[in-house]
């Protein structure tokens, strides 16, 4: 996997993001690892991801506590993946959270962007 120079998503990694389950890793204050599917994950621009943090678990308070956000999405067949570095920002009970979670149908979730910051494929 080569990191790429470019923090800006290309239209074909775009589409691979709109075809393809998203997982999220973050840590832990004590630096273990936690990651899980984000099937609301998808790409806000061509350098933030968003995604609706429903469970507001283990990967909302790694984020909440200053947690770098990685993303990948892969296709196992082609072996092809884009992997993403970047910080989070989480929106809650703020007009934009409301408006996005619920155009997403989980007026409860809250909304997490991310800053795209490294770009691998």
């Amino acid at each position: 996997m080569k990191k790429l120079d470019s923090t800006k998503l290309t239209d074909k990694q775009i589409e691979f993001f709109k075809t393809h389950l998203a997982y999220l890793a973050t840590v832990d204050a004590n630096g273990e690892p936690q990651i899980g599917p984000k099937q609301s994950m998808k790409v806000l621009d061509n350098g933030h991801l968003q995604y609706l943090e429903k469970t507001k678990a283990h990967a909302y308070e790694n984020l909440k506590n200053g947690s770098k956000a990685a993303v990948v999405v892969a296709d196992v067949p082609t072996h092809t993946n884009v992997r993403i570095k970047g910080t989070a920002h989480i929106h809650e009970n703020d007009d934009y959270q409301k408006k996005i979670a619920t155009e997403g149908g989980a007026p409860n979730a809250y909304v997490v962007d991310i800053d795209i910051e490294e770009i691998f494929e």
